[in-house]
């Protein structure tokens, strides 16, 4: 991460950051504020996505 409001990557699953709501937007629409959750939550969602 080069700036703190960078999308968060991980596998094919892309979290990206939104200003007016100051945070990590998921697929499902949760708002995530915290990076490191944000990182877990993405971790998670590309482990699922390679299970199926």
């Amino acid at each position: 991460m080069n700036s703190p409001y960078d999308k968060i990557r991980v596998g094919s699953v892309t979290l990206n950051y939104s200003f007016p709501l100051r945070g990590w937007v998921t697929p499902s629409g949760k708002v995530i504020r915290n990076p490191l959750t944000a990182q877990r939550v993405a971790e998670e969602l590309n482990s699922k996505k390679v299970a199926s």
